[in-house]
């Protein structure tokens, strides 16, 4: 990890590009029915299928080739989350949204969270999970910790929060108790909470990855909109501006020092590109004449969704 720290200070020096380079790029699932909400841990992707009807989860394991689905019954199961052998999703066949789990390894599967209240924008890590509540027509930042069954909410009074995302040791999460949307941490070996931005405009759709943090911000707009993405180093405290354009750069995720997110500086077409931050290059994954959302990045891959059908891309070689 000081490695990688070490080689991100050094790249703040270096600008963006654009690279034209080739990126293997596979269509994993298509066919009848909506494909969506992909993520990817290890050789595993999952995604919302609604291939049948309904909503529900599929798994596509790279290593076999082969596809699965996970869930069954009646009810919708939507937007998988996946961290080890577990799955985890939002749930619907109590009448709300609760918290169920399925463990490839036992090949069983559970209920997590069950409760009247509303869970959405689930996030998961190895020892927790973390969800946007519902309740009472607020929208609120919960915490649950796996190995001690106990919730945790990032209470701020009134205000709205949601989008949460987890690292090992991190909770990030888009918080408007000051203004339009800040980004707010709160570490969760020290148990303390951190403001991480303060400008007036919105900064929302954090994600994190050991100490570093990225999101999509707004703070460069004109008379529209116009979503940059950023990045902050926990432990040095700096913030960086990764994307400069008069385009929109949204819904980032990062994995090591890769970050991918969505691009639409090409004839307004929603496209998924790749930065690395050790030499601050950039490569458009996928264009062509379809939108593409949702990007997802695990080591050397990265999945995302044209509504109909899931794509994997080896980005091995991007460098």
């Amino acid at each position: 990890m000081k490695r990688m720290i070490l080689a991100l200070a050094a790249s703040l020096l270096i600008g963006s590009w654009c690279s034209a380079e080739e990126i293997v790029v596979k269509q994993i699932s298509y066919g009848a029915g909506a494909r969506q909400y992909p993520d990817i841990y290890g050789s595993r992707v999952v995604w919302q299928d609604t291939r049948n009807g309904k909503a529900d989860i599929y798994l596509y394991d790279m290593e076999t080739g082969t596809e699965k689905r996970i869930t069954q019954g009646g009810a919708d199961h939507k937007k998988p989350r996946i961290y080890g052998s577990r799955i985890y999703w939002q749930d619907y066949r109590n009448g709300t949204s609760d918290i169920y789990m399925y463990d490839l390894a036992e090949g069983k599967e559970a209920p997590v969270v069950i409760s009247a209240a509303p869970k959405v924008d689930l996030a998961v890590s190895e020892r927790y999970l973390a969800w946007t509540d519902l309740s009472d027509g607020k929208e609120r930042v919960c915490l649950y910790d796996l190995a001690t069954k106990k919730e945790k909410r990032m209470e701020t009074g009134q205000a709205p929060q949601g989008f949460p995302a987890l690292a090992a040791d991190y909770l990030v999460w888009k918080d408007e108790r000051n203004d339009s949307g800040d980004i707010y941490l709160y570490d969760l070996v020290k148990g303390k909470e951190v403001r991480v931005t303060s400008n007036e405009e919105a900064q929302w759709a954090p994600s994190a990855y050991g100490n570093l943090v990225v999101w999509e911000d707004n703070r460069n707009k004109d008379v529209l909109p116009n979503y940059d993405i950023y990045l902050y180093d926990i432990n040095s405290g700096q913030e960086r501006r990764l994307t400069k354009s008069d385009a929109n750069q949204r819904f980032p995720r990062i994995w090591g020092t890769r970050v991918v997110f969505v691009d639409n500086s090409n004839a307004e077409l929603e496209e998924i590109h790749l930065l690395d931050l050790i030499t601050g290059k950039e490569t458009a994954i996928a264009g062509g004449s379809k939108d593409r959302y949702t990007p997802a990045i695990y080591g050397n891959y990265v999945v995302f969704s044209d509504i109909y059908s899931i794509y994997l891309a080896d980005i091995g070689r991007s460098r």
